[in-house]
């Protein structure tokens, strides 16, 4: 398995677990029926600094391991791994914002009725976790492509 396929694995699975965990307590949170605007906010911060931890000590644990791979820049295959990856990841995401604008007016317009708290926090509450979700999907599709495509050569 090479460096980068490594830091691919390193990449998905900390992604699904911190965002996917974040994002459940979100959901948890809204079966509520309420929503806390500081602790989704919280939620988030910890989140990033949580990830960005856990990559960083991993790719940093992996160069230690492999120094020489760490080093070596990427060549021609890893480059068309990425791009190609980039397509599918892409029009993922697109397709999962078209959702969300298209879902906006209903969630602006019903949300307040269902969820207690100021109308405009629990609208952005739902819209920016619902864009959140989108791009962890597409980064994990993107990841996953990546992978699938070192795993078939």
């Amino acid at each position: 398995m090479t460096f980068r396929e490594k830091l691919l694995w390193v990449s998905i699975i900390a992604v699904a677990a911190i965002w996917g965990s974040y994002l459940f307590d979100v959901g948890k949170v809204l079966t509520y029926r309420s929503v806390n605007a500081d602790q989704a906010y919280g939620g988030f911060i910890k989140s990033v600094m949580l990830l960005v931890a856990v990559e960083v000590v991993a790719a940093i644990a992996l160069s230690i391991l492999s120094p020489a791979d760490a080093e070596a820049p990427a060549d021609m295959r890893d480059r068309e791994f990425a791009a190609s990856a980039a397509v599918p990841a892409y029009n993922l995401l697109n397709c999962l914002i078209v959702v969300t604008m298209l879902a906006t007016p209903g969630i602006v317009r019903l949300a307040p009725q269902y969820i207690s708290g100021d109308p405009a926090t629990v609208t952005a509450v739902l819209i920016g976790n619902a864009m959140m979700l989108a791009l962890v999907l597409a980064h994990i599709v993107y990841c996953g492509a990546q992978i699938r495509r070192y795993r078939r050569g």
